[in-house]
């Protein structure tokens, strides 16, 4: 399991979704969830050390778990997701700072893909964020969030899936963004 969150990783920081070591995968197991361990580059996973298995309603976290460990472990109690990516795409920040409550993509891919793509609040690893995200992917249906100034929440049935709502994201993003500034 541990292989393939280094594979998905790898392809985060490939992709500049994420920088230096900043950003989460987990996957749903049997015990709970399995996530990377903090300050570990998602580049640099090689290993099962790099990585730890966390129960999903354990109110105790390790210290080396992820920062954002209760943001996951909320996301799988109040959703059927089988994995989760928190990257830090800069467009999609971006516009989470220009944008009120959506970012609404204007491309030919991102508008089917995406519909909107919402925005919360909430300091990283909070209870206000973790209420805020489990409160959209529980009731929208979407699955893909962007945090205010901090980074996207993408859920699915796999980390290929979590990658690719990622990657819109930040396309979609991007195409905004860039589309804004021309009309200026």
């Amino acid at each position: 399991m541990w292989q393939e969150i280094s594979y998905w990783g790898k392809k985060l920081a490939q992709n500049n979704l994420v920088a230096s070591r900043f950003g989460n995968i987990s996957v749903r197991t049997e015990k709970g969830l399995m996530i990377k361990k903090t300050g570990v580059f998602l580049d640099e996973i090689e290993g099962p050390e790099d990585v730890i298995e966390v129960s999903i309603a354990s109110s105790r976290i390790p210290p080396e778990a992820s920062s954002e460990t209760t943001s996951h472990q909320a996301i799988y109690l109040a959703t059927d997701a089988r994995a989760i990516i928190h990257a830090h795409p800069q467009f999609a920040i971006i516009e989470s700072l220009l944008c009120e409550s959506e970012i609404r993509p204007l491309d030919s891919e991102g508008l089917p893909f995406l519909n909107t793509i919402p925005i919360v609040d909430g300091e990283s690893g909070s209870k206000e964020l973790y209420d805020a995200l489990t409160g959209i992917f529980a009731s929208h249906k979407v699955k893909g969030v962007v945090n205010r100034g901090h980074g996207s929440f993408a859920i699915g049935p796999d980390l290929r899936d979590c990658f690719n709502t990622t990657a819109m994201i930040e396309h979609s993003s991007k195409i905004k963004y860039f589309y804004d500034l021309a009309k200026r």
